[in-house]
């Protein structure tokens, strides 16, 4: 098999009915340029969530793998850095395991795609009955996306022209990152040693990889124009606070010796996997 252009890397915790659409709108993916590996990142899920894994990497027609570690507290962080170690390919897209991907995604993102540059984008909301009726026959023929409210719809076309504003006049902190959406370097990613994984529980680990991608010159743009993930209910985390300036995250986001290289991040798991490799030789 070909060695991959594009990894997309899914972030999950015990969903694995949600996962199973996830991983579905993944298959119905076109026009993929120089082919794709998946990487499903467990949060140390104690369900099935492993076997729909297995279940998926049976039948599709790339690589899939598989990462995990004990589950003690929510660590988006850690899941993504195993994802991206356990990939091979020089561009990435971050994706949530919740949110389902219309048809040309991949190829948007791919196609959008500029040199020290990282692609953000948004969701659509799916609502509780809507999430709950959408199937694989949905997703394999698309029509997932007809259950899109039209406010949601006004919602992220002003995010859009909201991006677009933002290009206008340069903005120095703005769009901002959410990391279920993302496009991105490989090389721009490892250059800040990925996610700081010293952010614990819900919220502002994007808002930190974005500060510490523009301090290394790399520029965010919005993709919001193009391409969108739709996001399925779910019951919201226990750990996410009833206003964001009350979350646990809050006071290290805002610290004052911010570096550019987060010193607990990408590279303590690129590590590791040499030593994996090693041991095999």
């Amino acid at each position: 098999m070909p060695a991959p252009q594009v990894a997309v890397l899914v972030s999950t915790f015990e969903r694995p009915h949600h996962l199973r659409r996830v991983l579905a709108s993944i298959a119905c993916q076109q026009r993929v340029d120089g082919g794709m590996e998946v990487v499903v990142s467990d949060d140390g899920s104690r369900d099935e969530t492993a076997d729909v894994v297995a279940e998926f990497a049976s039948v599709a027609p790339f690589r899939v793998k598989y990462t995990t570690h004990e589950h003690n507290g929510f660590h988006l962080a850690r899941c993504r850095n195993e994802g991206v170690a356990a990939s091979s390919a020089p561009y990435l897209i971050f994706l949530d395991g919740d949110c389902l991907i219309p048809a040309g995604h991949v190829a948007e993102h791919l196609r959008r795609r500029q040199e020290k540059t990282a692609m953000a984008g948004y969701c659509l909301r799916l609502d509780r009955s809507c999430t709950a009726a959408i199937d694989l026959s949905d997703i394999v023929q698309g029509e997932f996306r007809r259950f899109v409210t039209p406010q949601e719809r006004r919602r992220l076309q002003y995010l859009s022209w909201q991006g677009m504003w933002y290009e206008l006049i340069r903005h120095p902190h703005k769009p901002k990152l959410f990391g279920g959406n993302v496009g991105i370097w490989r090389a721009d990613y490892e250059r800040v040693n990925g996610y700081d994984e010293q952010f614990h529980g819900w919220g502002c680990e994007d808002d930190d990889l974005r500060l510490r991608l523009r301090a290394v010159g790399v520029a965010i743009r919005s993709i919001a124009r193009w391409t969108c993930t739709y996001h399925m209910w779910h019951p919201p985390s226990p750990s996410v606070p009833g206003r964001w300036r009350d979350g646990a995250n809050v006071r290290y986001l805002m610290r004052d010796d911010r570096v550019s290289r987060c010193t607990l991040g990408l590279d303590q798991h690129l590590s590791n996997r040499v030593h994996r490799e090693a041991a095999h030789v």
